[in-house]
């Protein structure tokens, strides 16, 4: 059985992707500021002369200067696109979600709906896509189904009306009728364009 997270679990999982984005987003901006303050620190605490060691605290305080700005500014930056990317991509993952909920209560006529600039812009086209098909599939299995009814009993009531005929054949005959209504039943659990 598949889990039912709801939005409860869906919520839980935006602000985790919103987290996750924000760490991974400072981390990166963090290692990659950190480096050019490397150099300057080893030559600080090596034994070098006054002079090289008073070059390179200027560099460090020019560093500290320049980069301190620039890593506040991408932190935020990356906190306002990590909160953006999120909303998109569960906005886009919930209504799939609740698209493929109302697909598993058997309404095949359903299509999932999205935006152009939607994330998951192509796999919503492809899951279209595979619920046509699968309307598609089961219209026609049910045009066949009662067709295939309508010819038995039309070989039925013309063996009926010769008595002579084997009892065998027509018991055969009426078990796919029966067989051919239980197929019906199990079509008509699912909302197809010409439902009955």
């Amino acid at each position: 059985m598949v889990p039912r997270y709801g939005m409860t679990g869906l919520l839980r999982s935006r602000n985790q992707l919103g987290l996750w984005l924000f760490v991974y987003s400072i981390l990166i901006f963090g290692l990659a500021f950190l480096v050019p303050y490397l150099i300057p620190a080893f030559k600080l605490i090596a034994p070098l002369s006054l002079e090289e060691r008073a070059t390179a605290a200027t560099q460090f305080i020019v560093l500290s200067q320049t980069v301190l700005t620039s890593v506040l500014v991408l932190i935020l930056g990356a906190a306002v696109f990590s909160i953006y990317l999120t909303y998109r991509l569960v906005g886009a993952v919930t209504r799939l979600e609740k698209s493929a909920a109302e697909v598993g209560q058997g309404n095949l006529t359903l299509r999932v709906p999205f935006k152009e600039g939607d994330y998951l812009h192509e796999l919503n086209a492809r899951v279209n896509e595979a619920l046509t098909n699968l309307e598609q599939a089961f219209v026609e299995i049910r045009g066949r189904e009662v067709n295939g009814r309508t010819a038995v009993r039309q070989v039925l009531d013309e063996i009926r009306g010769h008595p002579s005929m084997n009892q065998e054949m027509l018991q055969r005959l009426e078990l796919a009728l029966k067989e051919g209504e239980r197929i019906d039943e199990v079509l008509r659990r699912f909302r197809l364009p010409d439902s009955p």
